[in-house]
């Protein structure tokens, strides 16, 4: 009896964690690099709403999954970029330029899916070429956790190892001690002669880069498809997970976990006779729940304070 039970459970959900907390997690790295150099970067959500749409003009005009992920890493950069020019290079203040681009980046992929693809809400069609979904041998062979590793794309796998990648980039290399310098003290590592600018530039392109590879899991890994703001407050749920780790790699895995689980459930509870405005709400109510009980460390929260006896 106990064997039935057991083999009656659909342990597939596993996997789709794991899915929809890849672009979580992808982004919330992005923005552990930006933090630890003393940024600001909240435009998150405008880098992954960028991406997700050329992902799937580079894959529907050029017919290769690949050149649409490359696609959105290379326009995720770019909007970083912009967003180091005005920050970095003009002063302009970070909060109000990452709100501005998030507020850019919705009306403007709007306005493209209408240039380029002459429709308006969503663009679906065969010619959209999707990641391809790999199964790891042996591994997705194992009960229970094998799940884990059946269906996934390459950019799910890549996600879960970039935290691996990350702490070892940060704690262990002369580049992830300039980033920490740039962000705990900047007027000390520039007398020992570190770029401030420069390094913070560097870290802004990490983050545009992965948050782009974020939104072409999402709009490639997902439904082969690209529907207007399709990232539904993905990126501040990064933020949150960033404020709320305390921008610390191992932590931020757990977090994205956290948070993934709770899009999973809240996908499972569509299909319940429940509320659909209970059911949207899930995810971003535990992203409320997790700030209320921790907002001590993030660039974010320093600006803020900076903002407001400024203007005291």
């Amino acid at each position: 009896m106990e064997a039935m039970k057991v083999e009656a459970i659909d342990f597939s959900f596993l996997g789709v964690i794991l899915r929809l907390t890849a672009p979580i997690l992808l982004a919330t790295i992005g923005a552990l690099y930006a933090d630890r150099a003393g940024v600001a970067n909240v435009a998150l959500e405008a880098y992954m709403l960028f991406g997700a749409f050329f992902a799937v003009v580079g894959s529907f005009f050029m017919g290769s999954s690949l050149i649409g992920v490359l696609f959105a890493i290379l326009i995720g950069m770019l909007i970083s970029s912009f967003f180091s020019l005005l920050t970095l290079k003009l002063e302009g203040n970070e909060i109000i330029v990452g709100m501005a681009l998030i507020f850019l980046s919705m009306g403007f992929t709007k306005f493209l899916l209408n240039l380029i693809f002459n429709t308006s809400g969503s663009f679906i069609s065969p010619e959209i070429v999707g990641l391809p979904k790999i199964d790891i041998p042996f591994l997705s062979s194992i009960p229970i956790i094998g799940e884990l590793f059946k269906g996934q794309t390459l950019i799910v796998y890549f996600a879960f190892l970039s935290v691996l990648a990350t702490h070892i980039i940060i704690s262990k290399t002369s580049f992830g001690m300039r980033i920490i310098a740039c962000g705990e003290n900047p007027e000390a590592a520039s007398t020992i002669g570190i770029d401030v600018n420069k390094t913070r530039f560097i870290a802004n392109l990490i983050t545009g880069g992965l948050c782009g590879l974020a939104g072409a899991q999402i709009s490639l890994g997902f439904l082969n498809m690209f529907s207007e703001n399709m990232t539904a407050g993905q990126g501040f749920i990064a933020l949150a997970a960033v404020i709320f780790a305390k921008a610390i790699p191992v932590r931020v895995l757990f977090i994205c976990l956290i948070f993934g689980t709770a899009n999973a459930i809240s996908n499972q509870l569509q299909t319940a006779d429940m509320p659909t405005e209970i059911v949207l709400m899930t995810p971003y109510l535990i992203v409320v729940v997790a700030l209320c009980f921790n907002f001590s460390r993030f660039s974010f929260r320093k600006k803020m304070k900076s903002m407001v006896s400024t203007d005291a």
